[in-house]
């Protein structure tokens, strides 16, 4: 199967603005078909959606079967309050309130939770990480819940300290992991738990004219030099692109993320079965 591990389908790599006041008063149901016919078109038959606040990906998931892809989304982003995740989630203050939004997206249909640990990278300031993160208890009792109700957990994450505080904390999946350090190795071959690097959406701003190509090029070069050894070492890869990310494009970013890997010498094929495995609602 050709994957997509990590997407918004939501999104289109062009504007999130745009992209949010086409759906905000309701799906536009024309945009999810056209979007998942492209996809479809470009090979892709396996769609891990990280989730939306307007239920889209919930949508998307109705129809993909008609398009031969095999859909799975957390329904949104499960986020605390103050913390990053207001894109494309919703937020908490309580663990009763994470545990009632967590059983409404299963009654919306989710198949996993996703959480935010940290925030993006602020590319104008060297990539610093931004936002308070979500740690500590919190953050384990949150991945507790979600083991309970039998979901997987996909984490967005970005710094060596917020990587392994999550690999302790059971998380299934890695996002992107920017900023990791040789320590993140053996976490991940200790948990078992699944890396998607999505380096295309910092290479794809290379040349763009957005950020400083030099600092993009530090971002990517510190996470591919670990990346690699973890590959070498035993560590499962998976292929997610953060399609509709900003020019990270549905169905072209997948191959972009594919080629990446590759140039890399990585086969991200064992990392995409370990998702597809994981990632269904048991």
């Amino acid at each position: 199967m050709k994957c997509e591990c990590h997407g918004h389908i939501i999104a289109d790599g062009v504007s999130y603005a745009a992209a949010m006041e086409r759906h905000k008063n309701g799906v536009d149901f024309d945009y999810v078909r056209g979007t998942l016919e492209k996809v479809r078109g470009c090979g892709v038959d396996f769609y891990r959606d990280g989730g939306d606040k307007y239920l889209v990906s919930a949508y998307a998931k109705t129809i993909a079967g008609e398009y031969g892809i095999d859909y799975r989304t957390p329904i949104w982003i499960t986020h605390k309050k103050g913390c990053y995740g207001g894109m494309y989630g919703r937020a908490f203050e309580t663990m009763k309130e994470y545990r009632a939004l967590v059983e409404e997206a299963l009654r919306l249909g989710a198949d996993f939770v996703k959480l935010t640990v940290t925030g993006m990278l602020d590319f104008e300031n060297g990539g610093e990480i931004l936002g308070r993160p979500f740690t500590g208890e919190e953050l384990r009792e949150a991945v507790r819940i979600a083991k309970g109700e039998g979901l997987a957990v996909m984490a967005h994450v970005n710094g060596a300290d917020f990587i392994l505080e999550a690999l302790d904390a059971g998380v299934d999946s890695v996002e992107h992991g920017f900023w990791p350090d040789e320590r993140v190795i053996g976490h991940f071959l200790d948990t078992g738990a699944v890396w998607v690097p999505t380096s295309v959406t910092v290479y794809n701003q290379i040349g763009a004219g957005r950020y400083d190509d030099d600092v993009m090029r530090r971002i990517l070069k510190a996470q591919r030099d670990v990346l690699v050894r973890a590959y070498e070492k035993g560590v499962l890869i998976a292929c997610g692109s953060d399609a509709g990310a900003n020019h990270v494009y549905q169905g072209k970013g997948t191959d972009d993320e594919m080629r990446l890997l590759h140039e890399m010498g990585i086969d991200p094929q064992k990392g995409n079965e370990e998702i597809m495995r994981r990632f269904k609602r048991q």
